[in-house]
């Protein structure tokens, strides 16, 4: 997501899905942080646009990073060494890496739980589907096996096509140290 003064933000989301096919629409649930917005949800409301990239096993490092609690004027982008693409249908730029991209337009937000623990369910279009030629099988559909997707568990606990493993977060601080 983009920042309205062009910081580009980059986070990883464990709730993710599919929510229709016919018209293509995606569902995250993001959190919040003491009741208040992370960067991510902030800028899905104020932008209505969002770009959801595919993160596969190479990219595990680049994830682990971005899910770092950067300060609000600091991207995620560089640390993680990950290239940005230009989107072809909305702002926010796509991640080079990544096998499959989804621009996306939000269409609506739900919110949960107690203002101190406020949940966010973002509903968002898919307006532009962006899938590396070498994932595409021969019928025209992805090839969801070869994209050796990742996905989170669980707490420190992943998935990747050759079973689960753990992958401890980061703390910003600890890392900061390290720089």
């Amino acid at each position: 997501s983009i920042k309205s003064d062009h910081i580009i933000y980059l986070a990883p989301f464990s709730f993710f899905g599919v929510v229709s096919a016919h018209p293509p629409v995606i569902g995250i649930s993001i959190g919040s942080r003491k009741g208040e917005d992370k960067d991510t949800m902030a800028n899905a409301r104020q932008s209505r646009e969002l770009v959801t990239n595919m993160v596969t096993e190479k990219m595990k490092k680049a994830m682990i990073i971005s899910a770092m609690d950067f300060p609000p004027d600091e991207s995620e982008i560089d640390p993680s060494g990950l290239t940005l693409l230009p989107s072809t249908a909305v702002q926010p730029p796509r991640i080079a890496e990544s096998p499959a991209q989804l621009e996306c337009r939000v269409t609506d937000i739900l919110e949960f739980g107690r203002p101190d623990e406020r949940r966010n369910f973002v509903i968002a279009e898919v307006v532009m589907f962006h899938i590396k030629d070498k994932f595409i099988r021969e019928d025209g559909f992805p090839d969801h096996i070869n994209f050796n997707a990742l996905g989170r568990l669980g707490d420190d606990t992943y998935q990747g096509r050759k079973g689960s493993f753990e992958l401890k977060r980061i703390k910003y601080s600890d890392w900061k140290k390290h720089q």
